[in-house]
């Protein structure tokens, strides 16, 4: 039988992506737009911007309010024994994914599963996974007032 997330042995990995430098914060979603420039999800806390843009199109996007995501953001916390395992962070990678397994199966061989990849922005309200076949430019800067 196949294992789904909500059991403590759920299959999928859970990794932070420290190497864009991504300060630690309690970032909200400010903006996110995807149009034939790409796809950016912006952030914003009391002091930082974030941007991560991914150069054309992705295959999936789907954002979501955490509230909807219960499920899977127990599975993960239980999995890893850390409570707080999302606190303060805001970019992962999920391996052995899901969604990604969903996408090639709905794309009926087009994609595969070594072609994709399933990046998640999280933050307090909202999660927003991306299936790309590439990877994000991150661009970190500080807060913008809008006055």
């Amino acid at each position: 039988m196949e294992k789904n997330n909500r059991e403590p042995e759920m299959q999928e990995e859970w990794i932070k992506l420290e190497q864009y430098g991504i300060p630690k914060g309690e970032f909200i979603v400010t903006e996110l737009i995807q149009d034939c420039e790409g796809t950016k999800v912006v952030l914003g806390d009391e002091k930082d911007s974030v941007e991560i843009f991914f150069d054309g199109i992705p295959v999936l996007v789907r954002n979501t309010v955490e509230g909807m995501r219960m499920g899977t953001w127990g599975a993960v916390q239980q999995k890893y024994s850390d409570r707080s395992f999302f606190r303060d962070e805001t970019l992962f990678e999920v391996k052995n994914s899901k969604l990604v397994q969903w996408c090639v199966e709905e794309s009926c061989g087009f994609y595969e599963a070594d072609e994709l990849k399933h990046y998640c922005v999280v933050t307090g309200e909202e999660l927003v996974d991306i299936v790309a076949a590439f990877e994000p430019t991150v661009k970190i800067g500080p807060l913008q007032d809008s006055l």
